[in-house]
């Protein structure tokens, strides 16, 4: 679908909007300001529209959820009192960058690359990209080249890879659980059979089973709330950016999300200090069956689940979408996220951000917009998938909760880098270096998006969430902690 046409943030979110079938109402003038720079990241995409975008409309569909739990407003009104909501567009695309700027004062900025990871030319004068943060994926990686499960030397990773073509590679990458993908152009990932499974919108909703009309059980309140969403259980599984994004945005509008690791599996405390602030940690080992068991337990009281698994793995141990609506039959939300969507050859594949980029032609056009000598590919300024689809998924989450409210039922959201790549892509490009040309902003300038506050690891200093909202709270209740610090129960409103 082409967007070339959408010139503002506000286009797009008039596009999500009603494709989404939210009210038209709650969507105008006198519910929307945005302020700001037009051109906020360097790119030759009309990258710099999206962040304001997303943001916003996540927002405001918090704010509509907001009016229907606010007293004088009725779940039928056609015209339900929305709080206006504010963005500054400086302050969305520094939150795309949010990880980027997380640290803990005085203490070294952590490092979120694994020392396997990056690009490499191949036999066959191609180019592929590793990416290796998790050590699982970097044993699967280096044996895959024949290498020590230990080495780091950058040199003779470059030797080894350069043995193989580069699809020969990506193709064995997939079989032996490695995330290896190939750099193509994006007349060659229009060949590609998987880029024609991509849907046209890139957030998908659809009714799972029924459930009571009305505001769940967990939102009902005699009182006018603080924050739209407080109250509202969010039970999280999910790694590294987009998952983790979509259960922070929910927790700055006040939800309690339960964010569940496994024990036994690596983390990136880099990331994990940015992604888990509003949120509370704990440990469950799905392995085994008492984990099992109270996962159920938490299930059967929530309002959204949230997994990033690839697609059949978290089914497989007994929460496929049906098993868990049939779990709550107060109604719940089951949101997930993957990296090439729910169809295709390439649905099962492990995939990052950068990967995404790699392989969609993304980088190669980049470069060859930007026109600079032996570049053969550009990567964009943020991860810019990673946070569109987390905010894509918590837009699906809380309009699937505008649904559940005023028809009922328990409803299943999905959402795909490569679907949101595949949006991004269709809001068409800039003429030339144009698109490159991004004023600098003084760190000063910066600072009062920041906000800092005192944590069990330190005093951390982050992004403030760019989502504002007349006369409700909007922010992070609690700051990173140690994983797994939480017992699994909720919390007592």
């Amino acid at each position: 679908m082409d967007r070339s046409h959408f010139t503002t943030p506000e286009d797009i979110i008039h596009d999500l909007w009603s494709n989404l079938s939210l009210p038209p109402s709650a969507l105008s003038e006198e519910t929307l300001e945005i302020t700001g720079p037009e051109h906020t990241l360097p790119s030759s995409y009309r990258l710099s529209l999206i962040p304001p975008a997303a943001i916003a409309t996540s927002t405001l569909a918090a704010s509509l959820i907001y009016s229907h739990r606010t007293p004088s407003n009725d779940i039928n009104n056609n015209k339900p009192k929305i709080p206006k909501v504010k963005m500054n567009t400086l302050h969305a695309s520094t939150e795309y960058k949010s990880e980027n700027f997380i640290k803990i004062l005085d203490s070294p900025p952590p490092n979120t690359w694994g020392p396997v990871s990056g690009s490499y030319e191949t036999a066959d004068g191609g180019m592929i990209g590793i990416h290796a943060n998790f050590p699982n994926h970097a044993i699967a990686a280096l044996e895959i080249l024949g290498l020590p499960t230990d080495c780091t030397d950058k040199p003779t990773i470059a030797g080894a890879v350069k043995k193989f073509k580069a699809i020969d590679l990506e193709n064995l990458a997939h079989k032996r659980k490695a995330v290896i993908y190939a750099l193509r152009s994006p007349f060659q990932w229009k060949t590609e059979p998987q880029s024609h499974h991509l849907p046209a919108f890139p957030i998908i909703l659809r009714k799972i089973r029924e459930a009571p009309i009305g505001l769940p059980p967990n939102l009902q309140t005699s009182k006018t709330p603080k924050s739209c969403l407080s109250g509202l259980r969010v039970a999280e599984i999910s790694r590294v950016l987009a998952g983790p994004i979509c259960g922070r945005t929910l927790a700055a509008h006040g939800a309690d999300v339960l964010w569940i690791h496994g024990p036994h599996l690596p983390s990136l405390p880099g990331l994990d200090i940015d992604t888990s602030r509003g949120k509370r940690s704990t440990f469950l080992d799905l392995r085994d069956g008492e984990g099992r068991e109270k996962l159920g337990e938490l299930l059967s009281s929530a309002d959204v689940f949230i997994q990033s698994f690839r697609p059949g793995a978290i089914s497989a141990k007994g929460f496929s979408p049906e098993d868990v609506a049939a779990m709550n039959p107060n109604g719940i939300i089951y949101a997930s996220l993957n990296a090439f969507g729910e169809s295709g050859p390439w649905k099962d594949r492990r995939g990052f951000d950068s990967m995404v980029q790699l392989c969609s032609g993304v980088n190669v056009s980049e470069a060859e917009c930007f026109g600079k000598e032996n570049e053969r590919f550009r990567k964009w300024p943020c991860q810019a998938l990673d946070h569109t689809a987390g905010y894509f998924l918590a837009i699906g989450i809380l309009t699937a909760l505008h649904r559940r409210i005023v028809e009922g039922g328990s409803w299943e959201v999905h959402v795909s880098l490569a679907g949101v790549m595949e949006y991004i892509t269709s809001l068409g490009r800039m003429d030339g270096k144009e698109g490159f040309q991004v004023l600098e902003v003084g760190k000063q300038s910066l600072e009062e998006f920041m906000e800092a506050k005192e944590s069990m690891l330190g005093m951390v200093k982050g992004v403030k969430h760019a989502g504002g909202i007349e006369g409700v709270e909007v922010g992070y209740r609690y700051m990173p902690i140690k994983l797994g610090y939480y017992e699994a129960a909720w919390e007592d409103f």
